[in-house]
């Protein structure tokens, strides 16, 4: 199934360019988090993952307060490793089918993780306050922060990271 069939008819609605992105954005989204949790289940229910960093990690945690156990972090990194090739997938597809730029890949690869670590850091943060400051149910708390990650995300993707390079003009 080509993806591109899939947003045929936003030409047709006569949608403006950077809606069309946004809606793509999102379908490229879709398909990211499931390649992140296909990756997650397989670690953790199918391999049973078990990581030589996981004790690591524990120290890491505990060294911050915070109560954990390898079995936890064998979690937590499967969860990382999922992300990020969500992540490598959605540069990719990003790339080529919403924002429509091919060039620089390796130059413009280290700026997306960069908004994709910053993504990491507002949802753990914005999670943090709802829960623990707020008292907002946790599944409303991780929409909230989903909605404002990914706006923010999309908002430094198109501007910055798939920014295309501006056309000169060459006097005659």
């Amino acid at each position: 199934m080509n993806i591109r069939y899939i947003c045929a008819p936003l030409a047709v609605i006569g949608m403006n360019q950077t809606l069309k992105e946004l809606v793509k954005y999102g379908i490229v989204g879709g398909i990211g988090a499931l390649v992140d949790f296909g990756i997650y289940y397989l670690l953790t229910s199918v391999f049973f993952a078990s990581y030589p960093i996981a004790g690591l990690v524990c120290d890491i945690y505990e060294s911050l307060g915070v109560k954990s156990d390898i079995a936890t972090s064998n979690i937590l990194i499967s969860s990382f490793i999922g992300q990020f090739f969500g992540a490598v997938n959605n540069f990719i597809l990003n790339g080529y089918f919403t924002f429509k730029v091919s060039d620089n890949k390796l130059k413009r690869f280290m700026p997306y993780l960069l908004v994709f670590f910053l993504g990491i850091i507002i949802s753990t943060l914005s999670l943090t306050i709802m829960l623990d400051y707020m008292g907002i149910d946790n599944t409303v708390a991780k929409i909230v922060a989903m909605v404002v990650v990914a706006m923010v995300q999309f908002t430094l993707n198109k501007f910055v990271v798939f920014k295309k390079k501006e056309e000169k003009i060459e006097s005659l």
